[in-house]
């Protein structure tokens, strides 16, 4: 008599899948979040391919996802708005989204279930899972770190969809480089004082790249108009003589995702502005300090990140409580270095 082969365990449960051809994604409250989840968003489009997607995000990201041909609709609201606001608006739209996926606890998704979304799905996350209709659990194994980016992927690749093909981390195209040229500056981040170099430093790369190139036009930019990032690029604007234009009390978040294709390059500290270049697809040459590159880095290749790999780093503090050394011993000629290759990849 034959064995009779060993039978396959029925699942659980049925396994998730989108169930609707509308589909609303909530952008993340922050910033670079909101850049790390764009592959997830590209991922989605290429996993449903004649559905109509849109992002629902707060009106001072809109500049982020209005440059990007894979969605269909971009919702905002005002970044204040509370989940009540944000349904009406959602009920105003033209299309009745059938799911929605929400990354977080928040107003936004909350505003999915005032709205009476039939599919709402998203993490186990505090908060959030009451939102929810499909809780979507991944199982992450201990090692080492990964890059936030991969939070979202695996969102993606639970529900079905390729999640780490190339075509998910395409920038868009930039503009033909300036054939003159002109580097920006970003010397405040964020995410505190412990995150920026020296300004005093970014004089002498100033000093060393005009001797090597004659013709070489400066921008200095900031992370939020009118709040204290402006401080700091007043300073440097004033050691600089003159030498580099001041737009950081006139250019936003739209005005920079606007202006940044324009240029050869970008030289900043760990912050937002080098989340929105590497969104771009600008080569940039990125300073980091507290944080860790491994779990933050703005996303490309051309982004190249400078880092001096001290005992106490990563220690993750807005402030110092030391000698600043991860950001003291990255020196001149590294960041020129860099800044360099950075400007190779720009004039290939």
């Amino acid at each position: 008599m034959s064995k009779l082969p060993d039978a396959v365990p029925c699942p659980d449960k049925p396994p998730l899948h989108l169930k609707g051809g509308y589909l609303c994604v909530a952008s993340p409250g922050n910033f670079t979040e909101a850049c790390f989840s764009v592959p997830a968003v590209r991922a989605l489009r290429l996993f449903r391919p004649q559905a109509t997607i849109a992002v629902l995000c707060p009106e001072s990201q809109a500049g982020l996802w209005e440059v990007m041909p894979e969605l269909n609709e971009v919702i905002t609201y005002p970044d204040k708005a509370s989940a009540r606001q944000i349904a009406s608006s959602l009920r105003d739209q033209e299309f009745t989204y059938e799911s929605a996926i929400a990354w977080e606890a928040g107003e936004a998704a909350k505003a999915f279930a005032r709205a009476e979304i039939l599919q709402r799905l998203g993490y186990p996350a505090a908060g959030l899972k009451k939102y929810l209709t499909d809780v979507v659990e991944v199982v992450q194994s201990p090692g080492p770190i990964e890059h936030r980016v991969r939070h979202y992927l695996n969102f993606v690749g639970k529900l079905g969809g390729d999640a780490y093909v190339r075509a998910n981390f395409q920038a868009p195209p930039l503009q033909p480089p300036p054939p003159r040229l002109q580097i920006v500056i970003s010397p405040g981040s964020s995410y505190g004082p412990a995150s920026e170099w020296p300004v005093e430093r970014y004089k002498e790369v100033v000093d060393l790249m005009e001797a090597r190139y004659p013709d070489i036009d400066w921008a200095i930019v900031g992370e939020n108009v009118g709040k204290r990032k402006t401080d700091i690029c007043d300073k440097l604007e004033l050691l600089l003589e003159g030498r580099a234009k001041n737009f950081s009390k006139v250019w936003d978040r739209a005005k920079l995702i606007q202006s940044l294709p324009y240029s050869s390059a970008l030289l900043a500290c760990d912050g937002e502005v080098a989340h929105i270049a590497a969104h771009l697809g600008l080569p940039a040459a990125v300073i980091f300090g507290p944080n860790e590159p491994e779990w933050k880095r703005p996303l490309g290749r051309q982004s190249r990140v400078i880092r001096e790999h001290v005992a106490c780093s990563p220690c993750y503090l807005e402030k110092c409580p030391l000698d600043h050394r991860c950001q003291n011993e990255v020196t001149v000629e590294m960041v020129v270095a860099e800044l360099e290759a950075a400007l190779a990849v720009r004039y290939v």
